[in-house]
């Protein structure tokens, strides 16, 4: 997780992809190229399997804990959840990205997107629900929260919901917030899904090739919704 990419755009699955490395105040992040990886394969993996992904995001937080020395309390969170699901919906192919993080509360969380068959997922409300189900009980972790816009559905092919949720995604590789940990603790885990090469299908269209492009077509909705 070392490698850190600054510059606007990234190129991976031949593509270049557009990442979280520079906010609207113009501060300048550094993005890890190790979890970016992640995330592309696994967003590209799904969509070979299914025409339409739902992409939801949650954030696990644990009690007053400072650094634990491994991530334990996530593998196990996981292990249940992907049950959770399984038994829900009849899902046994689930993408996941998680990543661990302590900033200036000092207190250990996790920001978590999973990746699931849009099929027989529309809303995130039942997987949250199950989410809130483990964190109960659970001892060392507090109740998990939604972020804004939670979710989205990205369909094979189309590069502009891909690039704008891979964007949206690539800000939780950040390297603010990843030094504390313990000795023994990775900062990221993902699933492995395979990548079904018969239905594989890489986007062609572009809509926008950097981070900030899509900085300027965010200010743009913005200033159209206050018109009038």
């Amino acid at each position: 997780m070392r490698e850190l990419v600054r510059s606007s755009r990234v190129l991976l699955g031949g593509r270049w992809l557009p990442i979280y490395t520079r906010g609207l105040s113009g501060k300048v992040y550094g993005c890890y190229l190790e979890p970016l990886k992640r995330i592309e394969s696994q967003m590209t993996a799904m969509l070979s399997h299914y025409t339409n992904v739902m992409m939801i995001r949650v954030d696990i937080h644990v009690k007053e804990l400072e650094g634990t020395f491994d991530n334990k309390i996530m593998t196990d969170f996981m292990h249940e959840l992907r049950k959770g699901i399984n038994r829900q919906y009849g899902l046994k192919r689930i993408g996941y990205f998680w990543v661990r993080e302590i900033e200036t509360v000092k207190h250990q969380h996790y920001h978590l997107v999973l990746m699931v068959d849009a099929a027989k997922v529309n809303t995130p409300k039942g997987i949250f629900i199950e989410c809130e189900k483990i964190a109960r009980r659970t001892y060392e972790l507090a109740k998990p929260s939604l972020p804004a816009n939670s979710y989205i559905k990205v369909e094979r092919g189309d590069s502009e919901t891909f690039d704008r949720m891979f964007y949206r995604v690539s800000y939780l590789t950040k390297e603010r917030g990843k030094q504390r940990k313990g000795k023994f603790a990775n900062n990221y885990g993902s699933s492995n899904i395979p990548l079904n090469e018969k239905k594989h299908v890489t986007p062609t269209s572009r809509t926008f090739t950097s981070g900030i492009e899509y900085l300027k077509q965010i200010q743009a909705k913005l200033a159209e919704s206050k018109v009038g």
